[in-house]
């Protein structure tokens, strides 16, 4: 299934998550004349809330169909900062668990389909003060609940878990390293554990769509969800003409530099040293994924194109578009409305599926 993320929309309360889908997703819907699917962002603070036969009626008059959830922002991801806390808590506290479960036991009433993940961060940052085992052990509890839903309700929820720079588990090496180190040959954690793949992710950690599923093969992973997502890229050369990404400082742009020598990893943009002049730069901020070109930068949308028919041969059925920094983009660089942007996003994902 085709379908885009709410986390484009502020509001971490249930009432705000019934108010987008009947403003947002729902006008969507109508630009499509089709059902939509939506991949819900719950927060924590919603989890607590949520009616489930109020959400259930809206999606229905809405003429809405959820094929998955997003787990990774825990609370507000649109406060005026989030950067790091956007990390918080992570795989190794409780907390993280058991907003995870709850998601799942939502996601099981509210979906029609037998199969559909709730994706997840990469455990934490990646100098967070917690080691790789307790997320482990949090993990198998995870998988274990899984099991038990889908012996409860026939729908198989698994959590797939997704890759981004910066992160513990920064690339699709480092996922596939974890799994084969912590679990073996386990083929329940294969069931309920997935991944979720990234393509603006992919593209700042310079990662093709081949040697990404090489590695999630070798450790014996499926693709639970693709997140269709472009990075701005540019040449250092033009980086004056990125002053953008400078000024907004509510989410991280973390930043990778490819140079004659070597590529460069960068927590922020502005990282970047003044002295570096030359050399291609993608940057973690996603932007709509029709375009080829962001304003006079560039966009990943190639490799995103690339990956398509390499993640369909690897097994990939669900796509969900993340433009969810819409929201921060400077007005002259926008382009449409958010309802028109989405629809637009969504019109070029189905051509380049075949839908």
């Amino acid at each position: 299934m085709l379908g885009y993320c709410t986390n484009v929309h502020s509001g971490d309360s249930f009432v705000e998550v019934v108010e987008n889908l009947t403003t947002y997703s729902s006008a969507v819907q109508r630009n499509l004349q089709k059902p939509l699917g939506v991949g819900l962002w719950l927060s924590d603070k919603t989890t607590h809330e949520i009616d489930i036969f109020l959400l259930k009626d809206t999606l229905q008059e809405c003429n809405l169909q959820v094929f998955t959830l997003n787990g990774f922002p825990f609370s507000n991801f649109h406060q005026d900062v989030v950067r790091h806390q956007v990390y918080q808590p992570d795989w190794s506290q409780e907390a993280r668990l058991s907003y995870t479960i709850r998601l799942a036991h939502i996601l099981s009433e509210i979906t029609s389909q037998d199969d559909a993940g709730i994706s997840t961060l990469p455990l934490g940052w990646k100098d967070a003060s917690f080691s790789n085992e307790p997320c482990a052990v949090q993990l198998r509890l995870c998988a274990n609940e899984l099991e038990k839903i889908e012996q409860e309700t026939g729908k198989c929820i698994h959590l797939d878990i997704e890759t981004e720079p910066g992160c513990r588990l920064q690339t699709s090496k480092d996922l596939s390293t974890l799994f084969n180190e912590q679990f073996n040959d386990d083929e329940q954690i294969r069931r309920y554990i997935r991944v979720c793949h990234d393509t603006c992710h992919a593209a700042v950690m310079r990662e093709s769509a081949e040697e990404c599923v090489s590695n999630y093969q070798n450790a014996g992973l499926s693709i639970g969800k693709v997140q269709f997502s472009s990075a701005i890229e540019f040449d250092l050369e033009q980086a004056n003409k990125a002053s953008f990404i400078l000024e907004e400082q509510k989410y991280l742009h973390q930043s990778s530099v490819q140079t004659e020598n070597e590529i460069l990893f960068f927590e922020q943009f502005s990282d970047v040293p003044n002295d570096l002049h030359s050399g291609n730069c993608r940057v973690h901020f996603h932007v709509p994924i029709h375009r080829r070109h962001f304003g006079e930068l560039q966009t990943t949308q190639e490799d995103l194109i690339k990956s398509i028919p390499v993640l369909k041969e690897a097994g990939a059925t669900d796509w969900e578009v993340e433009t969810y920094t819409l929201s921060v983009t400077p007005k002259l660089l926008q382009g449409d409305e958010i309802v028109d942007s989405i629809t637009k996003e969504l019109q070029w994902a189905t051509m380049q599926l075949g839908q």
